[in-house]
């Protein structure tokens, strides 16, 4: 057996280890190569929580006043958005937006921390979400510490990563390749760094056993943007959340805790996503983020507590807990509370400073706790109410914005608070402060304020954790551990070898693994190298990695290229669960967010899909069933609705990010990719039993502008020569995969899909 060159030590002492089921480091390797986070070589504000994670800065010589003008350092850049700043190097990092209906983009901007002139921005397209009242750019940016490369999740999904000077690295699609759901606040979160991962959850829906609606936790590389691993921490959804993941070290294993959409406070594995305990809460969504406070975890949220009638609670739960080797996640309980109070929070987050704990409540005061007891030691009424911003501190004070624009500059005591400064600011504060370089930054919904002092700011603390060497291997991970491949396309792996606290123990060399799994029809891998030749089954796998007695899993998903048909009639039906004498048959496996919301019935002698109707809270469905990658293409399904006059389903198509349906109710034809800002229809009579197909096609011009086109027709009759419906696009996506759509409302009638065929633009 072959070990990478960086770790060759020693291949008798491995080889006779590897025999007996045993992979370790011995004297070879004194400490595994992701071990212990090293010193920042860029410091800042690098995340919205700021350096500690506590929302605190140790900086001095921060600015007294919160006028603009009255420094010729402070500056007003008017720019929507509803998140939180990053800076280093001298340069601000933030989320806007920009322009109303179709003209509206969604901007990744960096700016001169100086005097706020632009640099360089980014600009995205917004598709297929559900974001009312221009709730865009409600996420903040992170940045490595080690490279200064940008990592940001935005509105509708895409999660990316940018050098400095703006250079895309590398980007993901997670409805399309994860199975993100999308709810109409736009809440996105920040994207948390340890020394190799970023990582960032949200709620999807995608194949096989992660097909049900969870709140999940993706790993990426940060350098090639792999996805590393995933993990499903809690229960079903109640609402999103969008609470950023605090990164901790305990007992030698790196953590993660997030409040999850489910009501649950969970913590995992950082470096495995092993589910290590979850804390039921509430019954809804915890979007709040946490702070650590010696061996408890502080949290709070705004929903109803499980365990009362009453909602809202600031509650510490004691640290230390795992599951044993071969356990299963741990449920954690009552014993494992500390203290908790009344605090109510809807999604606004508490700070550390010192043992007091600060926090903005759903009223509108600001709280201030013993971090030791859970007292409240003093509420102070700011606003009639608080939303999502929350503080920071920084010099001796609070900086405090509120939901109706106010901000506030606070010095607090354990008696009391004292306002030092006021400023009403254009537009809703959403958003936290950010603090860098005697600046303090707040974003709002019109504006980025930057409030300039003297500076000074402290010296940074030096890393606390101490090496810890890599133990026994236990398992092996193999990266990347959910993929999505289309046919004609070759993709490589690699393994690493993981000890019990998710160290990484070495690399293992392609050659020294040995790959199996059920593989769709026609793939093969050999060497670590996945081969899908154009002629290849689409499906999707679960590839199993041995080494030395040990293993590791990963996903595969494989989807159609550009020409692509399906008629169903290859679907194999057996007996029906829940309807005695109906036979019915599962939507394709490599489809996202199809199972269970999709079935193949027999309809007038054919094979046809079906809008199951026992989920009611998906009456809804969005499934994709391609690669995000792909472009320029024509597609045409079949719909028919069951009902009458009065009541009909709906139901077509996602062509390249954009939703082309027939709506039985409103009888039109619509071209949409969102609520507010895209959304075109026209007239189209059709009727309840009847077959009509629809077309559509996505045409993209070299100025970045773009039509989308549409037609229907009965499908018996000849296909008419023009569009019916045509929609200009001033920014028009340039790829997306594939989709089918279905809305059956109240869960009524089905709606059925039938002949999909994908081709090329001619």
């Amino acid at each position: 057996m072959k070990l990478r060159r960086n770790y060759l030590c020693n291949a008798t002492l491995f080889a006779t280890l590897a025999a007996a089921a045993t992979l370790t480091t011995g004297t070879c390797l004194a400490q595994a190569p992701d071990q212990s986070p090293t010193r920042s070589q860029i410091e800042g504000w690098l995340n919205w929580r700021g350096p500690d994670q506590t929302g605190s800065s140790a900086e001095v010589g921060l600015p007294t006043s919160l006028v603009i003008g009255e420094n010729s350092k402070s500056w007003r850049l008017p720019l929507n958005g509803r998140g939180t700043p990053v800076i280093a190097n001298g340069r601000v990092y933030t989320l806007g937006y920009r322009g109303t209906g179709k003209q509206l983009i969604e901007l990744l901007v960096c700016l001169d921390e100086r005097n706020g002139k632009v640099i360089w921005e980014k600009s995205f397209t917004h598709f297929l979400t559900d974001i009312i009242y221009h709730r865009f750019a409600l996420g903040s940016p992170t940045i490595d510490p080690d490279t200064g490369n940008i990592f940001v999740m935005l509105s509708a999904g895409q999660i990316c990563s940018f050098t400095p000077d703006g250079e895309l690295r590398w980007q993901h699609a997670s409805m399309s390749e994860f199975g993100r759901l999308v709810f109409p606040n736009g809440r996105t979160g920040s994207i948390s760094l340890t020394d190799k991962l970023a990582i960032m959850h949200m709620t999807s829906s995608g194949w096989g056993p992660q097909g049900p609606a969870r709140d999940r936790f993706f790993a990426f590389d940060k350098q090639t943007g792999e996805c590393v691993w995933t993990s499903t921490p809690g229960g079903p959804p109640k609402d999103i959340s969008f609470s950023r993941p605090l990164l901790a070290w305990q007992n030698g294993r790196q953590i993660a805790y997030a409040g999850l959409s489910g009501g649950h406070m969970a913590c995992v594995d950082a470096r495995t996503g092993e589910a290590l305990w979850r804390f039921p809460m509430c019954t809804g969504g915890m979007s709040s983020t946490a702070v650590l406070y010696k061996d408890t975890l502080i949290a709070i949220h705004g929903k109803e507590n499980l365990d009362t009638s009453t909602g809202g609670r600031m509650v510490a739960i004691k640290l230390g807990a795992e599951p044993k080797p071969g356990e299963k996640q741990l449920v954690l309980g009552k014993d494992h509370e500390v203290w908790r109070n009344e605090l109510t929070a809807f999604t606004s987050s508490p700070i550390l400073v010192g043992n007091r704990v600060y926090t903005t409540v759903a009223t509108g005061e600001l709280a201030c706790v013993d971090a030791d007891t859970g007292k409240i030691l003093w509420q102070h009424k700011l606003a009639p109410d608080q939303i999502h911003a929350s503080p920071a501190y920084g010099d001796g004070r609070l900086w405090v914005p509120m939901n109706n624009g106010e901000f506030f500059i606070v010095k607090p005591s354990d008696e009391g608070m004292e306002v030092l400064a006021k400023a009403q600011l254009d537009g809703n504060c959403l958003g936290a402060p950010a603090i860098c370089n005697g600046r303090v930054y707040v974003h709002t919904t019109e504006a980025l304020y930057c409030f300039a002092g003297t500076g000074g700011d402290a010296a940074p603390k030096p890393s606390t954790v101490p090496p810890v060497p890599a133990g026994a291997a236990i398992t092996l991970q193999i990266i990347p551990a959910d993929a999505l491949v289309h046919l004609g396309e070759r993709s490589s792996y690699r393994v690493r070898a993981k000890d019990s606290r998710g160290a990484t123990v070495m690399d293992l060399a392609a050659d020294d693994v040995q790959w199996s799994g059920k593989l769709p029809k026609g793939v093969t891998i050999k060497n670590g190298i996945l081969d899908v030749p154009a002629d290849a089954s689409p499906g999707v796998a679960v590839l199993t990695a041995t080494a030395g007695g040990i293993t590791g899993t990963a996903r595969l998903r494989i989807v159609p290229g550009t020409s692509h048909s399906d008629n169903f009639e290859d679907v194999a039906l057996m007996p029906h669960p829940k309807e005695e004498g109906v036979k019915y048959g599962k939507p394709r496996p490599y489809w996202i967010g199809a199972n269970l919301k999709w079935e193949v019935r027999e309809l007038d002698g054919h094979r046809v899909l079906a809008r199951t109707l026992d989920r009611p809270l998906f009456q809804r469905t969005i499934s994709m069933i391609g690669d995000p990658r792909q472009s320029n293409y024509t597609m045409t399904v079949d719909v028919r609705t069951d009902g009458n006059r009065r009541t009909m389903s709906a139901g077509g198509m996602i062509n390249q990010r954009y939703a082309i349906v027939l709506k039985g109710n409103h009888q039109q034809l619509e071209i949409s990719s969102n609520e507010e800002l895209i959304k075109e229809n026209t007239r189209f009579r059709w009727k309840a039993g009847i077959w009509y197909r629809v077309k559509s096609r996505v045409d993209a011009n070299p100025d970045g502008s773009g039509v989308v086109r549409a037609k229907a027709w009965q499908r018996d009759a000849p296909e008419p020569e023009g569009w019916l419906l045509e929609v200009n696009v001033p920014n028009v996506n340039q790829s997306g995969s594939p989709g089918l759509y279905g809305f059956t409302p109240q869960s009524r009638f089905r709606v059925y899909l039938d002949n999909i065929t994908i081709t090329p633009n001619r």
